[in-house]
């Protein structure tokens, strides 16, 4: 089962090395800009790449998008492949902490 969570939560989590974020938008969205460290899962690929992106199904993830519309997405695909510790982070237009890219597009 997935719960939310909010950005402070999470940078804990991701600043303690005990989770780790995984971005579902597309590769450009990515590219312009995303959290320190993610690993990119567009939706479109959850199903038929998971398992390669994000390998130990009971490790923390944290799923974002750009507004939380296709992480909640994807966390539900995500539960039904078998990953027990998820959070929808929402999206990152909310994120208030560093963000890496090339910021030459926009959210």
């Amino acid at each position: 089962m997935s719960e939310k969570i909010n950005a402070a939560a999470a940078i804990r989590l991701l600043d303690a090395g005990k989770a780790c974020a995984v971005d579902v938008r597309e590769p450009d969205e990515f590219a312009i800009g995303h959290i320190p460290g993610a690993k990119l899962l567009p939706l479109g690929e959850v199903v038929s790449r998971a398992g390669e992106v994000m390998p130990d199904k009971d490790a923390v993830w944290l799923i974002y998008c750009r507004t939380g519309r296709r992480s909640a997405d994807a966390v539900q695909k995500l539960e039904k492949l078998g990953y027990t510790n998820l959070y929808d982070l929402g999206g990152i237009l909310s994120w208030p902490y560093e963000i890496e890219g090339d910021f030459e597009g926009s959210f």
